[in-house]
């Protein structure tokens, strides 16, 4: 369940000549329902995390490297999906009371990405991002899916691994008022995972917004950001 979209707003620079500072420091907190993937639904997750944006060249400098460390656990059951390649078997244990039940998860996920933030007149940023994700983790869900994924049904992921991901982001500066960005995240995976988030940054540092993806679910996201 780690290789799935670390919940990480990035932060784009607050004005058209860059920040106070070229270092900010986010922590948030978030809450996701509904999660889907191959063979699994009616998932809940919640978690929490916290990156570090550093632009090498300076404030005003558009390129970027971030590091994140988040953790998150929940509960989920399981399914038969088109792309899972179950058999009669899983299908049948999927009627029983084991086959019927939630289970529990937790995770470890960390991130360390480049990119850049570019300027589009006044109003408008676009900007990119790639690197790999780290992920740790485990709990009865995990431990389920390999005893099925053995002889029954198709696993994603193992309880821990490393993989690529890339991600898109426009926004719009509001004046006085802050930035709203658009951010689209891509896992590589055995099969290709997407998700986005949308978010309001207020000048003050404090962020929220709404998210969606795979394996996380549809939620709210909210944190603080800290410029040095």
């Amino acid at each position: 369940m780690g290789a799935s979209q670390m919940i990480v707003a990035h932060q784009p620079r607050m004005a058209i000549n860059g920040d106070t500072s070229s270092m900010v420091l986010s922590v948030n907190a978030y809450g996701g329902a509904k999660m889907t993937g191959r063979n699994i639904k009616d998932g809940f997750t919640g978690g929490a995390a916290a990156s570090f944006n550093f632009r090498p060249l300076g404030a005003a400098s558009p390129y970027y490297v971030e590091a994140a460390l988040g953790a998150k656990g929940g509960n989920a059951s399981l399914k038969c999906s088109e792309s899972g390649k179950c058999n009669d078997s899983y299908n049948l244990w999927l009627t029983t009371s084991a086959g019927e039940k939630k289970y529990s998860f937790w995770n470890m996920q960390e991130r360390l990405g480049v990119g850049a933030d570019f300027d589009v007149g006044p109003y408008a940023i676009l900007g990119v991002g790639a690197g790999i994700q780290l992920f740790e983790g485990g709990g009865d869900f995990d431990d389920i899916r390999d005893e099925l994924g053995k002889s029954m049904a198709t696993n994603d992921d193992d309880g821990f691994g490393a993989k690529v991901y890339s991600s898109v982001r426009v926004g719009a500066r509001l004046g006085q008022n802050g930035v709203i960005a658009l951010e689209s995240d891509i896992m590589w995976m055995k099969t290709m995972n997407l998700g986005f988030m949308l978010s309001y940054y207020h000048p003050s540092g404090f962020y929220g917004g709404v998210f969606g993806a795979q394996k996380v679910g549809y939620g709210l996201n909210f944190g603080k950001a800290f410029r040095f």
